[in-house]
């Protein structure tokens, strides 16, 4: 049986991380993050970035970093991020996931269970490949496929999203949608060339920021960028 969505040894590239840090400054701007959880954290380049602002983080991976290559603040969890996450409920104010997403086989327990280990009043920010770029919408034009969930991209990445699909999963949970993040930055498809433009069509991962209300508190019909 073929294992569909695990990437050992994959790495978000930076670009993922300066859209997390974007996310974390139009949230609490340089407030401390308290305590956070990275979840597909792979070899903890976004959580260690993150280890110096808060006061505990928690990677959740399928294969995590050895527990001594971590700063002390820093605890890694193995995890399969398809079934019940290992954390406890409401224990962290900031919960990331950077091109994670599209791994896994079902994209709402996912939402679910990052809104269930996130304290009410706290944060979300999640990225994936985005798929209305004008390079993955000339790719799905010419062959059919999204752009990064072509052959080669298969068995790591199975689920591609749109950005409906985040407005639904969000009013579905009663997330607060408070606004996207991309990449600005794209190449044009087998060439390789680097795109100048920025933006939903010029940028290669797009990324959502969420709040879960506090209890009571209605939902915000606000959106930012």
């Amino acid at each position: 049986m073929t294992q569909v969505g695990v990437q050992t040894n994959g790495m978000s590239p930076a670009f993922t991380k300066r859209m997390a840090l974007d996310a974390i400054q139009a949230a609490i701007g340089d407030s401390p993050l308290g305590a956070i959880a990275d979840a597909g954290g792979g070899w903890g380049e976004l959580t260690l970035m993150l280890a110096e602002r808060a006061e505990q983080c928690v990677l959740l991976d399928y294969a995590p970093p050895a527990a001594d290559a971590l700063p002390a603040n820093v605890s890694a969890v193995q995890a399969d991020l398809n079934r019940d996450w290992p954390l406890e409920s409401a224990s962290v104010d900031f919960a990331f996931s950077t091109e994670v997403i599209e791994h896994v086989e079902n994209p709402r327990h996912f939402l679910r269970e990052m809104m269930r280990v996130t304290k009410p009043g706290g944060h979300l920010f999640v990225s994936t490949p985005n798929n209305h770029s004008l390079a993955s919408k000339l790719t799905f034009l010419l062959r059919g496929q999204h752009r990064q969930f072509q052959e080669q991209c298969y068995p790591a990445h199975i689920t591609p999203l749109l950005r409906c699909d985040f407005e639904r999963m969000a009013a579905e949970l009663g997330l607060d949608l408070l606004g996207w993040h991309w990449s600005n930055y794209d190449t044009v498809p087998k060439l390789h060339w680097p795109i100048r433009g920025c933006g939903r069509l010029f940028s290669v991962s797009m990324g959502v920021l969420l709040r879960r209300p506090t209890d009571g508190e209605k939902l915000t019909d606000t959106e930012l960028n």
